[in-house]
């Protein structure tokens, strides 16, 4: 029975998974169909939106209000079942929750026969590699212990020395991790296939992974917000309203600016915005860590602060 790849691309909020896939999409073959699970912490779904305004989207299906991981399995493996049945697929790419870890999601796809689990890939954000905030976090930790590959994103945006420095700061921080660079400059199909053996070896290792790895989404909260289509949003007081609150490590959405349609992106090393389809609303998603106090609160009316036209 010839089994179906499947390719799990993990990282933190914000490292860069589904600009990643869009850019394997664009490579596969044409004869090629694959199809792409993505599982997002909040309730609407952002990143499967962009994959399928994408030129070269594939079959997505959402997972969204929960970590496949632990509070959303059932949904996952309902879709992998889904997928299973249809059995018109040569690929599946899953794209966990930014907060998820992978041991779940790769001991759920190495029980169904028909899925052959290949080498996990993790992004990581070269520009947040000195980032305390995340050093310290152990889901970010984690994700990278128990990937095979680290692919580094956002390295267009530093020059080829400071890549050298911050690669080196990584290693530094993830000594174990240093085998597995070969790829960081190449994210091409090439990476999602390996030879048997290979695959092999690292199936065993995996067997000797603890399934359960600590890991929860119950530390996080996030919430969405609406605004009507017609009103325009500054994009720099947007990122002022961001960088005044440090609770918030991501941020995204959908918003119309005076450019015209923008998808938002914050994370710990900053904002980028590019130019998206027109859509029925506004829309911006928030993920903080939670505290005592409802940091939420008066987040919308901070928010509105960016509008700097609303119809009359």
């Amino acid at each position: 029975m010839k089994k179906t790849p499947v390719n799990i691309i993990s990282g933190f909020l914000g490292s860069g998974k589904t600009t990643a896939i869009i850019q394997l999409l664009g490579q596969k073959a044409e004869d090629e169909q694959w199809a792409i699970v993505i599982n997002e912490f909040g309730k609407i779904s952002i990143d499967s939106q962009t994959i399928r305004s994408s030129s070269h989207s594939g079959t997505v299906y959402d997972i969204s209000g929960g970590c496949i991981c632990c509070s959303a399995r059932g949904y996952f493996y309902e879709n992998l079942t889904k997928i299973i049945q249809a059995r018109n697929y040569s690929r599946i790419i899953i794209e966990p929750s930014g907060l998820g870890g992978i041991d779940t999601v790769s001991e759920m796809v190495r029980l169904i026969p028909q899925l052959s689990l290949m080498p996990v890939i993790c992004m990581v954000d070269i520009m947040a590699i000195e980032n305390l905030r995340l050093q310290m976090n152990m889901i970010y930790k984690k994700q990278i212990s128990k990937a095979e590959l680290i692919i580094f994103s956002k390295c267009d945006l530093v020059n080829k020395s400071e890549q050298e420095r911050l690669i080196e700061k990584f290693i530094t921080l993830f000594p174990d991790k240093k085998d597995s660079l070969a790829y960081k400059k190449n994210l091409s199909t090439s990476l999602l296939n390996m030879d048997s053996k290979e695959i092999v070896r690292i199936n065993q290792y995996r067997l000797l992974s603890p399934t359960n790895s600590g890991l929860s989404d119950s530390n996080y909260q996030q919430k969405s917000y609406s605004f009507n289509s017609d009103i325009i949003f500054d994009l720099n007081l947007l990122t002022s309203f961001f960088i005044l609150h440090p609770f918030i490590i991501r941020g995204k959405g959908y918003i119309r600016t005076i450019n015209g349609w923008m998808l938002v992106n914050y994370t710990l090393s900053g904002s980028t915005f590019e130019s998206c389809q027109e859509n029925q609303q506004s829309e911006i998603i928030i993920i903080a860590e939670k505290s005592s106090s409802d940091q939420f609160q008066n987040l919308k009316t901070e928010i509105e602060r960016s509008i700097i036209s609303v119809p009359t």
